[in-house]
């Protein structure tokens, strides 16, 4: 293992040499040169993984996976951000990345993250998350949240050279609703924003950029029937997490099943991925083989760290 491991460092050192000595210094605001980006299409896409904690770069080229979700930055800082040299590499060894970008939240660890905000919030900024600290719910629909935050996030990650965005929190509409907003009204602005983000990152990476929002699926069961075509329209894939495993109840898994099958009917890849352990994944697979739509598994550890990229492949080929 160590072998191949030094062999793959040696291959990403000479294809980075490669790179330094053909292609042309990255322009601000634009996207990668298309001629290292050959990445699969969308429909070759058969396996994928997921990883937010710890990546390390060889690792993630050397996986057999066709599509990685991995986060902008090996530790969440702007100072450890992947170049758009290291997504080049991913590309040429033939891997679809998207980068996760939370829209329901504000992450306090992140480079748009201002220390006066503790105590004198901006108006778009929520309460802090209990469950997760360090992370406070927004005003997702408010132009300073865009402008302040997720704007310039999205341009850090098109000058990095990303196939797409794998959108978190948009169930976050349904925090306000539980707030005492009208949900058809929340639902809609969160629409409203994904298709924002997908306008704006399109016009300046090609109309190929992928948007695929993590959960929330209910937001096109709750908007108004205007914007469920909107979503539709917008999004490429959508990702899930216990989808069929540590489900709230019987009665969410069959509804969130039976929204993922209209998605799926609809043209959409479906991505789902289960916290279980590998004693579980054949099983796994097997509950997958019976669903009456395709659906991309992939098995995580069952600590939701997502610090580590498992074996999962070799129990689904």
């Amino acid at each position: 293992m160590k072998k191949r491991y030094l062999f793959i460092l040696a291959v990403l050192s000479f294809v980075t040499a490669c790179m330094s000595r053909t292609t042309p210094p990255i322009q601000s605001n634009k996207k990668h040169p298309t001629e290292i980006r050959i990445t699969p299409q969308n429909s070759a896409i058969s396996s994928w993984a997921f990883q937010l904690q710890k990546p390390q770069l060889a690792n993630l080229a050397e996986s057999p996976y066709d599509l990685l979700v991995i986060d902008y930055s090996k530790d969440g800082s702007d100072s450890k951000k992947f170049s758009a040299r290291d997504i080049a590499v991913l590309h040429k060894f033939r891997k679809t990345v998207l980068c996760y970008l939370s829209i329901g939240e504000a992450e306090d660890y992140r480079f748009y993250w201002q220390e006066e905000w503790k105590n004198d919030p901006p108006l778009f900024l929520g309460p802090e998350n209990p469950d997760w600290i360090g992370n406070y719910k927004v005003k997702y629909w408010r132009e300073d949240w865009w402008k302040k935050s997720l704007r310039p996030y999205l341009d850090r990650i098109i000058e990095a050279g990303y196939d797409g965005v794998y959108l978190d929190i948009v169930d976050g509409y349904w925090f306000w609703h539980e707030q005492g907003m009208a949900v058809q009204d929340t639902a809609d602005e969160m629409v409203k924003l994904i298709k924002r983000i997908a306008d704006y990152a399109r016009k300046k990476a090609g109309k190929e950029f992928i948007i695929c929002p993590q959960n929330g699926m209910g937001v096109f069961a709750d908007c108004s029937p205007e914007y469920k075509d909107v979503y539709i329209k917008t999004i490429n894939m959508v990702g899930l997490e216990s989808l069929l495993y540590n489900t709230h109840s019987p009665e969410d898994r069959d509804y969130r099943l039976e929204l993922a099958k209209e998605l799926a009917e609809s043209g959409k890849i479906i991505l789902d991925v289960e916290y279980i352990a590998p004693s579980q994944y054949a099983e796994y697979l097997q509950k997958v083989k019976a669903l009456d739509f395709k659906l991309i598994p992939y098995g995580a550890t069952p600590d939701a760290a997502l610090d580590r990229i498992t074996d999962f492949w070799k129990f689904n080929q």
